[in-house]
């Protein structure tokens, strides 16, 4: 997001006119969840090109959630949403061809019908779903590595609608070249179009984005949480959304963002939040704990440039040991063109960089790597359902087969499904 963007916040919505969400049952306790109670966030079925890009959906909370368009010419900003297609709240933003907001004062859980407007052009009824909270079983999705093969990207992004995942985390390199602004609308916003209509993606930042060192064009499109702490705004942050806490973070160490120390004694700025916010209060409060960052720890594939070396070296030997301290259940990483299954002393890290790019080939792959329990370069992505009292991982390809699944449970430990 632009650093100059100003939000415009909402009046309330009337009371009583949302549909879908669930009241306090009790006085004001959250309602016990049950599994077959999850919430699906419902898909039209087809995308809306009346802008250059978008809209489409970024961080998204129980109470809120941000849209983001770009139009070809200046114009204003307005976003009409409200319980059904009368709308009856209208936001508005700054001029522009970048047109993001975020609409406030929702209630968890629930549909809402938008629309977007820029001068006289609106798009066709869309509708968004806010986080339906704690009380709920939630999908998420993760791929990573979009680049160069919009077509690609496409079919993966119709297998997350597939799955009906909720929400979804990209694990950087969404684009060939972050130098180049277009490939943004070209390989990362088109391709999942009628995706980002309607289910919220976040992002990690990957050494292509970070072509361009300062990443501009990823944080002008983006519309993630600014923590003032973090040394790059919008590259590194976390998010919580419905029983699980989501902790994204930039290991590219192509803008000096150490997320290790640096010798004994000297700690980094950003490991420092990122101990932070792995024992924080709001990691801790959720069942569900994982950690998102585009280098994985180690890879099956290109052996010979993966032993411990600077970036992956420090995901092992840090980061992931850290995780598993605070109770998270995985790591998630993209930069391999593979899906992979890693263990690191019970700890689980999957690698799902198979959203788009070229994929490695299997010649250059070595089964020996010991921390490896499975690997198949395909297309794919992955998809996680989390319940009340254990979760579901799968990793399907294009085709939509089913190529590894796994049962989580919250104490970090998992085993396949055979």
């Amino acid at each position: 997001m632009r650093k100059a963007m100003v939000f415009f916040g909402v009046l309330g919505l009337l009371a009583g006119g949302c549909s879908g969400g669930e009241g306090d049952s009790d006085g004001g306790q959250e309602p016990s969840c049950i599994d077959d109670n999850r919430y699906v966030v419902p898909i039209g079925p087809d995308e809306d090109t009346t802008f250059w890009v978008g809209p489409y959906l970024e961080h998204t909370t129980t109470t809120a959630v941000a849209v983001g368009w770009e139009s070809l010419e200046p114009a204003d900003t307005r976003l009409e949403i409200g319980p059904d297609e009368g709308y009856g709240q209208v936001i508005e933003g700054d001029e522009g061809t970048m047109h993001q907001v975020i609409a406030d004062d929702l209630e968890p859980g629930t549909t809402y019908h938008y629309r977007a407007c820029s001068a006289d052009a609106c798009t066709r009824d869309l509708t968004l779903a806010t986080d339906p909270g704690p009380s709920r079983p939630i999908r998420f999705s993760v791929y990573a590595d979009c680049q160069d093969n919009p077509d690609i990207h496409h079919l993966v992004a119709e297998q997350v609608i597939a799955d009906e995942a909720d929400l979804a985390v990209v694990v950087g390199d969404t684009v060939s070249d972050g130098n180049l602004r277009e490939q943004y609308k070209e390989r990362y916003y088109d391709p999942a179009r009628r995706l980002s209509h309607y289910v919220p993606r976040w992002a990690a930042v990957g050494n292509h984005d970070r072509k361009d060192p300062e990443v501009q064009a990823f944080i002008d499109y983006h519309i993630f949480p600014e923590d003032p702490d973090v040394p790059q705004a919008e590259t590194s942050y976390s998010f919580t959304y419905g029983d699980a806490f989501f902790l994204v973070y930039d290991n590219t160490l192509d803008h000096y963002d150490f997320f290790f120390p640096l010798a004994e004694g000297v700690e980094s700025p950003l490991w420092e939040w990122l101990k932070a916010q792995a024992s924080s209060e709001a990691a801790q409060k959720a069942t569900w704990r994982f950690a998102f960052g585009h280098y994985p720890p180690h890879s099956t594939c290109r052996l010979d440039d993966y032993v411990y070396g600077m970036p992956e070296s420090a995901v092992a030997e840090y980061v992931l040991p850290m995780l598993q301290a605070n109770g998270f259940q995985a790591h998630f990483a993209g930069h391999v063109h593979c899906y992979e299954r890693l263990d690191f002393d019970g700890f689980l890290a999957i690698t799902t960089g198979g959203g788009g790019g070229g994929l490695e080939s299997e010649d250059i792959c070595d089964d020996a790597l010991p921390e490896s329990r499975f690997h198949e370069c395909v297309h794919h992505e992955v998809t996680v359902e989390l319940g009340c009292e254990t979760a579901r991982l799968w990793a399907r390809d294009i085709d939509g087969q089913v190529i590894d699944e796994l049962i989580l449970h919250p104490d970090g430990s998992y085993e396949p499904v055979e």
